[in-house]
């Protein structure tokens, strides 16, 4: 059974696509981390290079994206990601971590969910999930800094990442520090 296609701005390493992805399950996130396929499906694609943002080069009925080769998946809202929380025993709420985070040819700045201090080694290495959630996100290109986009909930490559820092308490967003002081 597929879901309604949602509308995702994709990026590689060297160029953004924008379009819809469908897929059959819960939500993006569990779909994107099935290890069975090795690529998605883009339908109404736009397609534009990195160096060249404000002109489109192609536009295809269907295009089909290597998953291992998707930098980060930008969506319009996080209920598009489906569940993203893992079923653990006993009275654990998710923890939200500021992080900045450096991959292929990009830079992220967002908000992480883990159970409890933020674990570098567990979000980066254990399990076998390809694609991490990150909220409240601001992507960046290095090389061509007029690419920048935002978004409410991204999907990143973690076999990409760079290097990943918690941002310190001075960088973090206005906003969300008033979020974070509220007791939960």
């Amino acid at each position: 059974m597929a879901n309604k296609p949602i509308a995702a701005e994709i990026y590689t390493s060297s160029h953004r696509i924008l379009g819809r992805i469908s897929f059959s399950g819960t939500g993006l996130y569990s779909f994107l981390n099935i290890p069975t396929t090795s690529y998605v499906e883009v339908s109404g694609a736009l397609l534009s290079r990195l160096h060249q943002p404000n002109r489109m080069i192609a536009r295809y009925p269907t295009l089909w994206l290597v998953k291992q080769e998707v930098v980060a998946i930008l969506l319009s809202n996080r209920l598009e990601m489906g569940i993203t929380g893992v079923a653990r025993s006993g009275y654990s709420h998710p923890v939200s971590h500021w992080i900045h985070v450096m991959i292929g040819g990009y830079e992220l700045r967002g908000v992480i969910e883990t159970r409890g201090k933020f674990n570098f080694g567990a979000v980066m290495f254990e399990g076998n999930l390809t694609f991490v959630p990150l909220y409240d996100t601001s992507l960046t290109a290095i090389l061509f800094p007029q690419i920048k986009a935002e978004s409410p909930a991204v999907l990143f490559n973690r076999k990409k990442v760079d290097a990943v820092a918690l941002l310190p308490q001075p960088n973090v967003p206005p906003e969300s520090k008033n979020e974070q002081a509220q007791p939960t």
